[in-house]
């Protein structure tokens, strides 16, 4: 079966308890990507970067309804995952998605939100995305990849960087799954795009506080929702495979490590 992940970002600044409308981030959009099929795509989960106690309201209109649907509590600084694991949100394509935030009202508070969609035989997506028993059976040996990256303004992914700008060591033509990561600074989301991907942004919260969560994000999304979530990479492409991040207006330097796993060659 064929898979590909994309993420959708959205932003405001100093929502207010209220609750405000969100933007959604220069470059994505807040549409559902059409397949063509009607019911396109699923919601695989979503989590908020918000800077004071609040909620995140996300509605659309093939949800449950179009007065609240989704609509969770966030806490300060705390991007985890508010979708259980294992229950799809069908999406229908071309359905508008409306977020409203609340939050800080702080001017120049800046609060993001994040969802990240999956998109079953997309035309022109990706084939490199496995299910868990591929990655347990073709396991060879786990490396890291350990960098930081800093945005440079707030609300809008980063500029991109090379998924072998420090780590020049992969084995030539050999594929990688990216299990997950550990995030050593707040930040919304950090996220890998690139040819592999279809290049399309697979993401992973930007929290600090769970690092048993994000650092086996994609293998969990795979094992809960039956899909293929786990991007694969192969060596050749590491140089043109980016890793972004979205964060505030803090612009804090974000340290990370991705963990992959060599697999054996088919």
């Amino acid at each position: 079966m064929k898979n590909t992940l994309d993420t959708i970002s959205f932003t405001v600044t100093a929502p207010g308890a209220a609750g405000t409308a969100a933007a959604v981030v220069a470059g994505d959009s807040a549409n559902v990507r059409s397949t063509g099929q009607d019911i396109s795509g699923r919601l695989l989960a979503c989590w908020s970067n918000a800077q004071a106690v609040g909620f995140t309201q996300i509605v659309f209109p093939y949800g449950h309804d179009t007065t609240r649907n989704i609509r969770y509590r966030n806490l300060a600084l705390a991007p985890t995952n508010q979708i259980p694991l294992g229950l799809k949100q069908p999406m229908k394509s071309q359905d508008l998605i409306t977020v409203t935030q609340a939050g800080s009202a702080v001017a120049g508070d800046v609060e993001t939100v994040h969802l990240l969609m999956a998109y079953p035989d997309m035309a022109g997506g990706s084939d490199k995305y496995i299910m868990t028993d591929e990655l347990d059976a073709r396991c060879e040996e786990l490396v890291t990849i350990e960098n930081s990256i800093t945005a440079t303004a707030a609300s809008t992914y980063s500029a991109a960087q090379a998924l072998n700008a420090v780590t020049p060591t992969l084995k030539a033509n050999r594929d990688y799954a990216i299990i997950g990561g550990r995030i050593g600074a707040n930040c919304g989301a950090l996220t890998i795009r690139g040819q592999d991907t279809g290049n399309l942004r697979a993401a992973i919260p930007g929290s600090t506080a769970n690092p048993e969560e994000t650092n086996n994000w994609f293998y969990q999304l795979a094992a809960w929702h039956g899909l293929p979530c786990i991007p694969v990479v192969n060596a050749a492409n590491a140089a043109n495979t980016f890793i972004e991040c979205i964060t505030n207006e803090l612009l804090t330097a974000v340290p990370f490590s991705l963990t992959l796993a060599l697999l054996e060659e088919k």
